[in-house]
């Protein structure tokens, strides 16, 4: 207590007054001093120390600093509870005001030092949003009135933890600034949960918005897309070594729901940058790095796209699929041309669509504010259960002598109706649906720059994927005599039609365990009653005659509707023991801390994520690796839907995965690493 005495008390006794403490460091402004250095406001503060020294209410809650009132609050609920939140509230006088993290033109952020018991971690302050405050001709960043800055606890079980204190210095500025401090203790036993900081936590910038952004000449151009209605945007940049504070940023929309944001820049050429994007006093945080973009143009994106789609038709998630198109078109080797045209175009027409119904889709969840990206729709475990039951169907058909063609045609797998063009259509469909776990070449960027564009750039991009997709069978379309260099029809087929059954119940197995890790093992058994069922209806399709066929689909149906809309909430997604789970603010961390980190962003439902998990991520040269070199592996699971890693994955332009982020002291940027890996190759990109 004596040594918290003697520090208030020297720093009462250096105070002087200053209009402001301005960064001399840019070399546009002087300091201001007031012509009298001592006057009664300084005597004040000397008494002040002198008084204290005898106060028996120095380690108090609230404490009067002469121009505000301070204060720590808490939501702690119960005595054992692991994680709570304790803020520091700072009410101001009128006219008063504190700093942001990064001040602007002028000013210096609060530091808080905490005692606490050992098996207690306090978490880095969570700044609120700031304002802009104005001081001509400067700008300044920070907060007026009533502002709590929160930090969370963690602590152990075993920790009897009863009294938490701080002391808290902080610069509080009107016309003159000066520097208080406040050294708080709060006695956690008898605090009651405080609804203003619940307010407060509510309300802080957590959630991410996806930008795109350029500099060009002088100015840091950049753009976002979203559904608020808002009258005023201003981004408060975290650098404090890039940005012109004191100009005015202008804001402009480029399209419905686009806007662009030019912030005017000094003799810099940042790599990447971060802060806070306000719209109308609602934060969202932005986190961008500018050199990753690689400076990729629009029709560069279109080729990537093209060659993308044409290599998607070798990945291993599409041959199921696309076998049986195959066999289609080997049963129509002695058939007219024209039928065969007709079946390619059909198939094509089917790929084009669905892309561009994802494309569309993307579109609208995007405009609504939500971050999506490729393969969102297998997010969905009704989705995933969907065409676990598609599969399983079609391999169940494929691997037996059934014959639906009568009853279910639109499947698309009964290879002798050779009339049904719905059949071909709907194979287009479906072998772009189960595509979106395969990422291929050039993919990853040409679609994470899509989502990321404005609308008229988006459509061009997914339509130029589709159409690499649909290529092999467009050229089939225009030139259907090729169709006579296959194999001629004959009694081989019906082994390959058998052949072809397992990758389609492979597929199905692997979306099994997919379900599994989304909900939990008691909702795959009754998605593995659901497949006896589809098994059972398939087979009295195939048996009985008349209005008695269809009972076993019918009640398929209502089966599968009553599972569905009964799924249990997500399960806990399985966690590798090596790894540190990810966070939005865990690379800013680790940064600051010059901890070098690998981040593997990753879902059950990628193939080539599990792939290289295989082959490289879980190899042991690998492990050693890290350890050796102190390089912490983050794993950040996209198995089901989280939003703060679809941010995650925009600040570095991408919208789809695998994306393997590494980044050491010394480097000014994080590095993209390749997304197919071998052990050599992955330890190669880290040294």
């Amino acid at each position: 207590m004596r040594k918290s005495l003697v520090r208030l008390i020297s720093k009462h006794l250096k105070f002087w007054v200053v209009s402001k403490s301005i960064k001399l460091d840019r070399g546009a402004y002087a300091p201001l001093f007031l012509s009298q250095w001592f006057n009664i406001n300084i005597m004040k503060n000397i008494l002040l120390g002198f008084v204290l020294l005898f106060s028996p209410l120095l380690l108090s809650n609230p404490v009067e600093t002469g121009h505000a009132k301070a204060s720590l609050i808490t939501n702690l609920q119960s005595p054992d509870q692991e994680s709570f939140y304790v803020g520091v509230r700072l009410e101001m006088q009128d006219g008063w005001h504190t700093y942001w993290e990064n001040p602007g033109d002028s000013g210096s952020p609060f530091e808080a030092k905490w005692s606490t018991d050992s098996g207690v971690i306090v978490e880095n302050v969570q700044w609120p949003t700031p304002v802009t405050i104005p001081y001509p001709p400067l700008m300044t960043y920070g907060y007026e009135g009533d502002v709590v800055f929160p930090f969370q606890i963690f602590r152990s079980q075993e920790t009897n933890l009863k009294t938490i204190s701080v002391d808290f210095d902080f610069l509080i500025c009107a016309d003159i600034c000066i520097p208080e401090t406040a050294s708080l203790s709060l006695d956690l036993a008898a605090a009651s949960p405080d609804k203003v900081l619940d307010v407060q936590i509510e309300a802080l910038p957590t959630k991410f918005i996806a930008t795109k952004s350029s500099v060009e000449s002088d100015h840091l151009i950049v753009s976002f897309q979203t559904n608020k209605s808002f009258s005023n945007a201003y981004f408060f940049p975290r650098q404090d070594n890039y940005f012109t504070y004191s100009e005015t940023q202008k804001l402009e929309q480029v399209g419905d729901g686009s806007y662009e944001i030019l912030i005017p820049l000094i003799d810099a050429d940042p790599e990447s940058f971060s802060g806070i994007l306000s719209l109308d006093g609602e934060g969202f945080q932005v986190e961008e790095v500018l050199s990753s973009a690689g400076g990729m143009s629009l029709w560069q994106a279109i080729l990537f796209a093209l060659i993308g789609g044409l290599i998607l038709n070798l990945m291993p998630c599409v041959f199921p699929v696309i076998s049986l198109k195959v066999l289609s078109f080997v049963s129509m080797g002695g058939d007219d041309h024209a039928k065969i045209r007709n079946h390619a175009l059909a198939f094509v027409g089917g790929v084009m669509s669905t892309f561009l119904s994802i494309a569309t889709a993307l579109m609208i969840i995007r405009s609504s504010g939500a971050m999506i990206g490729w393969g969102y729709q297998l997010q969905s475990p009704i989705v995933v259960g969907i065409l676990t039951l598609i599969m399983l169907g079609i391999g169940l058909i494929l691997l037996t002598n059934i014959n639906i063609a009568s009853g279910l045609t639109t499947l698309g797998n009964n290879v002798q109706a050779r009339n049904d063009y719905s059949g071909s259509f709907f194979t287009g469909v479906l072998a772009v649906v189960v595509a979106s776990p395969c990422t291929a070449p050039f993919m990853g960027a040409a679609v994470g720059y899509a989502l990321l564009q404005p609308s008229f750039a988006t459509l061009p991009i997914f339509l130029s994927l589709g159409l690499g997709f649909a290529g092999p069978y467009l050229i089939l379309a225009i030139k259907p005599e090729w169709i006579s260099a296959l194999p001629k029809p004959g009694a081989w087929m019906e082994t390959l039609k058998q052949f072809f059954a397992f990758p389609m119940i492979a597929t199905a197995l692997w979306l099994m365990w997919v379900f599994m890790v989304q909900t939990s093992g008691d909702a795959l058994i009754q998605l593995l009653i659901l497949g006896l069922s589809l098994g059972a209806a398939i087979w009295m399709i195939a048996t009985f005659v008349g209005r008695w066929k269809w009972i076993g689909l019918v009640g398929t149906i209502i089966l599968s509707i009553q599972i569905f809309n009964n799924l249990p909430s997500p399960s806990e997604l399985q966690t590798d023991s090596n790894a540190t789970n990810w966070s939005a603010t865990i690379e800013s961390d680790l940064q600051a801390n010059n901890q070098a980190y690998l981040i593997n962003f990753t879902a059950a439902w990628c193939i080539t994520c599990q792939t290289n998990e295989k082959a490289a991520l879980a190899r042991p040269g690998v492990k050693e690796f890290l350890t050796n070199q102190d390089i912490q592996y983050i794993r950040a699971d996209w198995t089901n839907r989280n939003e703060d890693i679809a941010m995650g994955l925009a600040k570095y332009n991408r919208t789809g995965i695998p994306l393997y982020i590494f980044w050491k002291p010394g480097m000014n940027e994080s590095k993209i690493l390749p997304a197919v890996l071998t052990e050599d190759l992955l330890i190669r990109n880290m040294q």
